[in-house]
């Protein structure tokens, strides 16, 4: 964003400690428009920028601006500062302007659950189900019961399942999952029944021969999952369990993960932890909707 901006000013010999609002509003205007010949942003962010978008622009400008004023010695540059203080910018960054989380009703829950877990056996009138169709139900089943992400199932290892010390034998009940560039490592519990569907792909993983350490492969010798192709297989997981036309997507699941862990009294810090949030504001959402009767499950 920085980089954006200073590219910006840099193309018209404008200088951070003097620039005015206007030039910076005209900066947000290119930046969301894209009709800026001299392309001076690092991405398009659409037709128009977000409110919300416009503040954390504005507010770098005015933390930088401020930071080398101070380093300098003279007074900061305030033009960053009075834009902020407008009302189409002032409170863009407020909890309350989150869209509520989307979460899974017990009936859908349910339904997800049941189709998740169904097992064919060999002399079924469909016969078995393939190795790739229950592993892309089981990482539903972990975004679901244990909160997971898409990036965190193409992450997780072998060493990251935790079967010892559970209440079932044999039955994963916690997973440890590496760090990235947006949560911390971390460990989370596993749901019981999504424990059990673990296993059963674990077992499923281990007379296929699958190679390499990582839980869900794209392939036989253990290649590794690709973004987009694990997000399309588990979005044909939830058409396929009559999900396809409903909002949230795939975090759906994670959100319906969270607000059961909060409804079964759990605090907004466990829950965040389990969740790989570094912000505790990421827990106003869920917030807003425990006040009201949900069912989920």
């Amino acid at each position: 964003m920085w980089h954006a901006f200073a590219a910006f000013c840099a193309a018209r010999n404008l200088d951070t400690s003097t620039i005015s609002a206007a030039d910076i509003q005209t900066f947000l205007m290119l930046r969301g428009s894209g009709n800026d010949d001299e392309k001076p942003r690092v991405s398009i962010k659409g037709e128009e920028l977000s409110p919300r978008y416009a503040w954390r622009m504005l507010t770098l400008i005015d933390r930088i601006t401020r930071f080398h004023a101070e380093r300098e010695g003279v007074p900061p540059n305030r033009a960053a500062t009075e834009l902020l203080q407008k009302n189409e910018y002032r409170y863009a960054n407020a909890s309350h302007r989150d869209p509520l989380p989307e979460f899974c009703t017990e009936a859908q829950a349910k339904r997800l659950i049941g189709y998740l877990t169904e097992i064919r056996h060999t002399d079924s009138a469909e016969g078995p189900l393939p190795w790739k169709e229950v592993r892309d139900r089981t990482a539903v089943a972990l975004m679901l019961g244990a909160g997971l992400t898409p990036g965190d199932v193409r992450a997780i290892t072998l060493d990251g399942i935790t079967i010892d010390g559970g209440r079932k034998a044999g039955i994963p009940w916690k997973l440890a999952l590496p760090g990235n560039g947006n949560a911390p490592a971390r460990e989370t519990p596993v749901a019981e029944w999504a424990g059990r569907q673990l296993a059963l792909w674990m077992s499923i993983r281990t007379k296929q021969r699958i190679q390499g350490d990582l839980v869900f492969p794209s392939t036989l010798a253990g290649k590794p999952w690709s973004h987009t192709g694990c997000y399309e297989c588990c979005k044909a997981v939830l058409a396929g369990a009559g999900m396809e036309g409903d909002s949230g997507g795939v975090f759906k699941l994670r959100h319906t993960f969270a607000l059961r862990q909060l409804s079964k009294g759990k605090s907004e810090v466990e829950v965040a932890r389990w969740l790989g949030l570094l912000d505790m504001n990421g827990m106003a959402r869920y917030r807003r909707v425990m006040p009201r009767p949900v069912d989920i499950v």
